[in-house]
C-alpha cells in the first residue's frame, strides 16, 4: 500500500469538510441548545419605587410564551416586550416565566419595594 500525496490531499479535505458541516450544525443549533433566557432593561431587582405603576421592558430570547404573573405577554419577532403592572404596597415579588418550542421554561424573578409618598400640607 503506498500512500500518495492524493490521497493524503483528498482524506485531509473530506475530513475539513465534515469538521466544517459539524461546527456550522452546532453554530446554527446553540440557541436551541442553551434554551430560553429573560434579560430585563428596566426595572433594576430589588428597587424601591414611589410610584405605584411600573413598566417593564425587556427581552425574551429563544421564548415561544412568555408569561408575567401567570397572565401571558405578547413579545415581538426579535423578543422585545413591556407591560405595565400595578404594585401592592410594600415588599412585591414580580415572576416572569419564558418557555421554548421545546418545553423547556426559565423563571426569573424580581423583588421590588412600593413606598408611597407622604405629601404632608404646611400651614
Amino acid at each position: 500500500m503506498r500512500i500518495t500525496l492524493k490521497k493524503v490531499l483528498s482524506v485531509s479535505t473530506g475530513i475539513l469538510i465534515v469538521a466544517v458541516i459539524v461546527f456550522y450544525a452546532y453554530y446554527q443549533s446553540r440557541s436551541v441548545i442553551a434554551g430560553p433566557l429573560i434579560e430585563l432593561s428596566e426595572p433594576q431587582d430589588y428597587m424601591t419605587s414611589t410610584t405605584s405603576l411600573i413598566m417593564i421592558r425587556g427581552v425574551a430570547i429563544n421564548a415561544k410564551e412568555l408569561t408575567l404573573q401567570g397572565r401571558q405577554i405578547f413579545i415581538d419577532l426579535s423578543g422585545r416586550f413591556a407591560e405595565q403592572l400595578l404594585l401592592s404596597p410594600g415588599y412585591n415579588i414580580i415572576e416572569l416565566t419564558a418557555k421554548d418550542a421545546q418545553g423547556r421554561q426559565i423563571i426569573k424573578k424580581l423583588e421590588l419595594v412600593y413606598h408611597e409618598e407622604l405629601n404632608v400640607i404646611t400651614p
